[in-house]
């Protein structure tokens, strides 16, 4: 990994019971293959709110509960409130974590949970719920919009966990863009991602293309601020197939011409069966990767979308679910 690659490593807000320290209700921890991959390749922060605030581990288990507009924490074994104290442990935080790219959640969490989290109608057993958010994974995605978030669970899904590596990589590497001395870089820094844009969002990676070209002579700061939320807003939906398709088909075409009639037959055969399923998205790159050892091509070999992470973290394995 090179000094550019150092600059912008992820900076990812884990939750520490995943396989960090023991700290989960129970006392227990829980071993991660993904945060272990991870490690030599993002800067971690982890958090455990309900240790943070002093609940202890092992401790009895808190729930959230609805009580009018408002969604309080306790403890039904004590009848204790937390609710202040997580609050105060949030603004502390958000005041702390800064430059934040993402964030891999332990999932069904009542503080870290970022979906399916139960939402109690009362702390009496038995009672009703709804799915909502933890506590803390709530604030998070507010102070952190644009952010990739997750949880482990969630993860273990192929096509979802490519998806936020594309994404978290590419946050990171826009906050090294954000320190750019220069217009050029931006201009760079957008042709590099144009295929990875055309993912996302066709149309935004468009409107990231106008705003890169500069034509309205924006000064370096407001260039650079737009681009990064345009760039962000890109990035906010999970890529579609077909925009992949689109994308691949792009960078077949700029190398087209001098392949012969078998070397096409084949790519387009492998990009049928990624349409089909039946190869990853890695095969296909692997083949645009070697168009650009064999024509020598600058372009397409600067294109992120063709290791949009490190090959270290691309793993098979799927969940089904």
């Amino acid at each position: 990994m090179n000094d550019l690659e150092n600059a912008c490593k992820p900076r990812l807000v884990v939750s520490r019971c995943l396989g960090f320290e023991p700290c989960r209700y129970n006392g227990q921890t829980i071993t991660d293959d993904l945060v272990e991959s991870l490690k030599p390749f993002v800067e971690i922060i982890t958090i455990c709110p309900e240790a943070d605030i002093g609940l202890g581990t092992p401790r009895q288990p808190v729930r959230l509960v609805q009580q009018g507009d408002q969604v309080r924490m306790v403890q039904p074994s004590s009848g204790a409130d937390v609710t202040g104290a997580m609050h105060a442990y949030i603004d502390r935080q958000r005041a702390e974590l800064t430059e934040i790219d993402g964030f891999l959640f332990k999932g069904r969490s009542p503080s870290c949970g970022p979906s399916v989290v139960k939402i109690y109608s009362s702390d009496l057993k038995g009672s009703s719920a709804i799915k909502g958010m933890g506590m803390f994974a709530h604030a998070a995605i507010k102070a952190f919009p644009y952010a990739a978030v997750e949880d482990e669970g969630r993860l273990k899904n192929f096509q979802i966990r490519e998806a936020y590596l594309m994404r978290l990589f590419a946050l990171a590497r826009l906050r090294g863009l954000e320190r750019a001395s220069s217009a050029s870089a931006i201009s760079t820094f957008h042709a590099s991602h144009k295929l990875l844009l055309m993912c996302y969002h066709q149309e935004q990676m468009r409107v990231c293309g106008r705003i890169a070209a500069n034509h309205e002579k924006l000064p370096l700061q407001d260039l650079v601020q737009a681009y990064a939320t345009a760039f962000r807003e890109a990035l906010m939906q999970m890529p579609r197939q077909s925009n992949i398709i689109n994308a691949l088909f792009h960078g077949f075409g700029w190398i087209s011409e001098g392949l012969n009639s078998a070397e096409k037959k084949l790519f387009l055969d492998a990009l049928e069966e990624y349409r089909d399923e039946r190869v990853t998205l890695a095969t296909l790159q692997h083949l645009l990767k070697s168009y650009v050892i064999r024509f020598d091509h600058d372009y397409l070999g600067s294109q992120h979308f063709l290791e949009p992470y490190p090959r270290a973290l691309f793993e098979l394995s799927d969940s089904g679910r």
